[in-house]
């Protein structure tokens, strides 16, 4: 007769590890290097059914006139709002990772969900998009990195 027994622990250690992870993917990859790419993607179709030319309102800007497509990048003040207020939350059901985007416009209204939705003179630039729960893909590079965080992770606690 042959017997044979399987037992799972260190269950605790393997939560800690994968939320070490997610918190360094948030910070370090999403914080830094995602939100940067997103807002100078150029990829979005600019659409505006404003009359004339849409001015950009930042002197500096390489280009003036906005054309199709563009980045929603400008003077960086809405990607700055919520790199600055990100924040980092863990308790025993898991971690989170907000961002409030808090930019104000000459008005004091903060505009992020103006760009982000569009209105009736603009489309918009989902710029949360791709690491929203609803469509966060582990096939996209964003998603890859996570992965990758996780098995490193993962793979100190197998040398220890």
């Amino acid at each position: 007769m042959a017997v044979a027994g399987a037992r799972f622990f260190g269950g605790d250690d393997i939560e800690r590890a994968l939320l070490k992870a997610f918190e360094s993917w948030t910070r370090e990859d999403i914080n830094g290097r995602f939100w940067e790419s997103e807002f100078r993607r150029t990829d979005w179709p600019y659409t505006s059914t404003n009359e004339g030319p849409t001015i950009r309102e930042n002197p500096g800007a390489f280009i003036s006139e906005a054309g199709s497509p563009r980045d929603i990048y400008d003077y960086g003040d809405l990607m700055e709002s919520g790199i600055k207020s990100y924040k980092y939350e863990s308790s025993t059901s898991g971690g989170v990772a907000r961002w409030h985007w808090d930019a104000t416009n000459t008005s004091g209204d903060e505009y992020a969900q103006y760009v982000h939705e569009g209105t009736k003179f603009i489309s918009g630039r989902p710029f949360t998009d791709r690491i929203s729960d609803a469509k966060f893909s582990f096939r996209l590079p964003v998603g890859k990195a996570l992965l990758n965080k996780m098995r490193v992770a993962l793979g100190e606690l197998n040398a220890n």
